[in-house]
């Protein structure tokens, strides 16, 4: 990545624009992909493969479409369709869209065919969906001896487990990550958000990566089976280690220890995961806001004598016992207080420069605003190009977070509004003619007869 230019030297194309779907030249271009993929986990993978260079076809049915679809509205739209949620739309830049009522035999003949002309076919169904539609390995082998077949599923595709349904939370708490994540003395209370899918689609998409390397370098396919919840037990292994080595010690207890550096005075009970020190914490800064805050984090001694330098040396600060990681750790609760005093006269972002540059580690907490607009580091890196969307209008997008000095990432301008690519896949892929394709449309196999073309959402999922 980047490899032989100059650390300063900016990368080509910061934005990471590029053209069309399907008209990206990148490491993966000329590659297809039959995406089956919904909600976030597949789509992940297939996202980035987008950002390679790969044609991504994703194939649905309007009366069951991706649930994204209907979620993540932007503020104030009045009028929610399948074709106006950012969110969704973000999470499938660059991929065309092909709808086929798949269950009728014409429409899975169509996909079969489809397959014979892929290199790739990625599903993130429950275990039984493709086997019942005849498209499991050894058939989709038959049809293409080259394809790669990759299932993005919650417990995978065999064992005792592969017949439950999961989504992020729920492979979250299988997996121990939900029990390692809260404040000390409470319950486990998890993430808000769904970062098993977020996790679990880039190490499928390794994997994915990885198939499609052996592809062509032998012509060999093979089938990738990914679990979403034995991705996350591969995260939880610093935890796993803490339990062991530390049990006895915190006389069984297993819950999560916070950020604190260390409870009960001078002698810990139990370290932070990770380096300890003190200060340690979130301290507020001016405005007031939700995300108002600075984290400062004391390793060192000589990192405290920077901040009480930084500080003006107030008379507290000077206190002996305070010139140690022991007496600090003791008294936290009392500094805290006092550094929370000194920090909310200060801007986040003109505190962290401040300490940044005295050689205290310090970080602003960013909102979703400042990580797009005011990170200088992102903003040099192209990581959120505004993209004219035909629906949504000038919006901001997610460029890939890899860069690469040949075959850079794009963000491809184009997005898979329901149906718009029909007459590509059918015509120029599969060679049908107009009246066929039409004839298809009559017959209610690329469009539900009883389902209008702008559909609108009664309900968003969330």
């Amino acid at each position: 990545m980047d490899s032989g230019r100059e650390r300063d030297e900016p990368v080509r194309d910061p934005s990471g624009v590029g053209q069309s779907a399907g008209g990206t030249a990148g490491a993966l271009a000329g590659v297809r992909v039959l995406d089956f993929t919904w909600s976030v986990l597949g789509p992940t993978v297939t996202r980035t493969l987008t950002s390679f260079g790969a044609e991504v076809i994703k194939v649905e049915w309007p009366k069951r479409a991706d649930p994204m679809r209907t979620t993540m509205y932007s503020a104030g739209e009045e009028r929610k369709g399948l074709d106006n949620g950012p969110f969704f739309h973000n999470l499938n830049t660059g991929k065309r869209s092909l709808t086929l009522d798949v269950r009728s035999p014409c429409g899975m003949e169509i996909i079969r065919r489809l397959v014979g002309v892929s290199d790739v076919v990625i599903e993130s169904f429950s275990s039984q969906v493709f086997r019942r539609w005849g498209l499991d390995y050894p058939q989709l082998r038959e049809i293409n001896p080259r394809i790669v077949y990759v299932s993005a599923s919650g417990f995978g595709h065999s064992g005792p487990y592969e017949g439950y349904d999961t989504w992020g939370p729920t492979a979250q708490a299988f997996n121990g990550l939900t029990s390692i994540s809260g404040l000390p003395g409470h319950a486990p209370a998890g993430w808000g958000w769904s970062y098993m899918d977020v996790a679990g689609g880039a190490m499928a998409t390794v994997a994915t990566l990885a198939a499609i390397h052996h592809q062509v370098a032998t012509g060999e396919g093979q089938y990738v089976d990914v679990s979403q919840v034995e991705s996350g037990l591969s995260l939880t292994g610093p935890s796993v280690l803490d339990q062991n080595a530390t049990r006895e010690r915190r006389g069984g207890d297993t819950s999560p220890p916070g950020n604190r550096a260390a409870t009960g005075g001078a002698s810990p009970a139990y370290g932070y995961r990770g380096e300890w020190g003190a200060p340690y914490g979130a301290y507020p800064t001016r405005g007031g806001g939700h995300n108002d805050y600075c984290v400062i984090s004391v390793l060192a001694d000589e990192e405290w004598v920077a901040l009480r330098e930084q500080m003006g040396r107030p008379t507290w600060a000077l206190d002996p016992s305070l010139d140690t990681a022991d007496g600090r750790v003791a008294q936290q609760d009392g500094m805290d207080g006092r550094i929370a005093a000194w920090t909310e006269t200060y801007d986040k972002q003109e505190l962290m420069r401040k300490l940044q540059a005295a050689g205290v580690r310090c970080g602003a907490v960013q909102s979703a605003q400042d990580r797009t607009e005011n990170d200088a580091q992102l903003v040099h890196r192209g990581m959120f190009p505004t993209l004219e969307h035909p629906v949504l209008g000038e919006h901001r997008f997610e460029a890939t977070p890899i860069r690469m000095s040949e075959t850079d990432r794009v963000t491809p301008p184009s997005w898979p509004l329901l149906g718009q690519d029909n007459q590509y896949v059918l015509g120029d892929l599969l060679g049908m003619s107009e009246e066929e394709i039409r004839q298809l449309d009559r017959d209610g196999l690329t469009w539900p007869a009883d389902l209008p073309r702008d559909v609108t959402v009664s309900r968003s999922l969330w």
